[in-house]
């Protein structure tokens, strides 16, 4: 059964999925065939988003460094040294 869903959410979704996928196996390992696979898309869903694994891994990493900067304006932006600590421990235990 087809599903529709927003193009964001669905572009989101594949990132999300082929960060999973890139963990668990690698990202040479990993097939764009294994990332539809998982998102239970078609191939023409998948290149309506992205060309190929290369750039939805440039759309990952993007991703993840627009997360960095909000996190980083968040504590830059606390009114208290003790919650911009906090804040910037928090965000090193996450990764660990």
């Amino acid at each position: 059964m087809r599903v529709v869903k927003d193009a964001a959410e669905r572009k989101n979704e594949i990132l999300d999925i082929a960060e999973r996928l890139f963990n668990e196996k690698g990202y040479s390992q990993t097939t764009v065939e294994d990332i539809m696979k998982e998102c239970s898309i078609a191939k023409g869903t998948l290149y309506y988003h992205f060309k190929g694994k290369e750039e939805i891994l440039s759309a990952m990493i993007e991703r993840q460094i627009d997360r960095q900067e909000e996190t980083m304006q968040r504590i830059a932006e606390a009114k208290q040294p003790l919650y911009q600590l906090a804040g910037m421990s928090d965000e090193v235990l996450e990764k660990v």
